[in-house]
């Protein structure tokens, strides 16, 4: 029964048997499924045999409807346990069949899940490279922006040291004005001393010349009273004599 029994009505001799046997064991490893779970309505797939017939029946004196390709699509809708084979339905095709359930697989073949690896494999390469597109994007943009950034350091430093020296032409400025203010004080203070001198000056000079007058008037009066009583002594002595 089975897939020795196709093997045999097709006139293979043991040593072919025995070579379909081992593969047919290899490529099992190969796709890593589960064993058919036999629930009706269940999705499942050929697995990776070499042959896998659809019948009219559940035995294998039964009509071959077609031969089904590895990875083919098949809904469940009747198992036999005991026989060992399921009533299928082809995805997509509507062919109902008995196949033997031994060659059905829960999941994808490996040559299928190859494929979706690839085309995940292809996908991931194509997110990787967009990826690394972005980092250099990002990376170019990093660069750009340390060197705003190193720019604009660059300036604080100058804005810093014009700041510095504004502040110390400030402070200088602020020095200047208080100089300034301190000689305009001593200025007025000078002024008033000025000013005053100028006063006493001028109170001297007026006391100088009321000095003078008077020593004038002083010296005129003792002229008026020695040119009379000069003469009155002339006259004297000479009537003595």
């Amino acid at each position: 029964m089975g897939y020795a029994a196709c093997i045999e009505r097709k006139g293979y001799g043991m040593r072919s048997r025995l070579l379909a046997l081992v593969c047919i064991g290899a490529l099992g490893s190969l796709a890593g499924g589960a064993p058919f779970a036999q629930t009706v309505g269940q999705r499942v797939y050929v697995s990776d045999e070499l042959i896998v017939v659809l019948r009219t029946g559940p035995s294998n004196q039964n009509r071959i409807l077609r031969n089904l390709p590895a990875g083919t699509s098949l809904e469940v809708l009747e198992v036999q346990p005991e026989v060992g084979y399921a009533r299928v339905r082809e995805a997509g095709q509507g062919t109902e069949g008995w196949v033997l359930t031994q060659y059905l697989t829960d999941e994808p073949i490996a040559r299928d899940r190859l494929a979706r690896s690839v085309a995940s494999l292809a996908a991931a390469q194509s997110r990787i490279a967009e990826l690394q597109s972005q980092i250099q994007a990002l990376t170019d943009e990093l660069a750009v922006t340390r060197q705003a950034l190193e720019e604009s350091q660059s300036q604080g430093a100058e804005v810093s040291s014009d700041l510095a020296e504004i502040r110390q032409a400030s402070a200088n400025a602020i020095a200047l004005r208080d100089q300034n203010e301190q000689l305009r004080r001593r200025g007025i203070e000078r002024d008033a001393q000025l000013e005053q001198l100028t006063l006493q000056n001028a109170e001297l000079t007026a006391r100088t010349r009321q000095d003078w007058f008077v020593i004038g008037a002083g010296v005129l009066l003792a002229g008026i009273v020695v040119g009379l009583v000069v003469p009155s002594l002339r006259r004297r002595k000479r009537t003595d004599w």
